[in-house]
């Protein structure tokens, strides 16, 4: 997954010249992107591991890189969460 940086929306332009709306991958969208990806990520280490139980997949090596992978994209997106609430109450504090 790729992702543009961030185009800011406020409107900077001095006089008669207006800022043009510039074409890029808006926060939100790149969340939404990030929480699908988790997801999908988490289902094929669950499958992965459903699979190996019931012993359609001999590989344990790839199930538990699977897991992992799954676990360390989860704490990342649960930090992230945290760190974007933390930041809107602040910004909440400044009103």
């Amino acid at each position: 997954m790729r992702l543009e940086p961030l185009k800011s929306t406020l409107d900077t332009s001095i006089g008669s010249e207006k800022a043009k709306p510039q074409p890029g991958l808006a926060f939100a969208d790149a969340f939404s992107e990030a929480v699908k990806k988790v997801n999908s990520d988490a289902q094929r280490a669950e499958q992965s591991s459903l699979d190996l139980a019931s012993g359609r997949n001999a590989n344990i090596h790839e199930v538990m890189l699977e897991m992992q992978k799954s676990s360390i994209q989860m704490s990342l997106m649960v930090t992230s969460v945290n760190k974007l609430i933390e930041a809107y109450n602040q910004l909440m504090q400044l009103r």
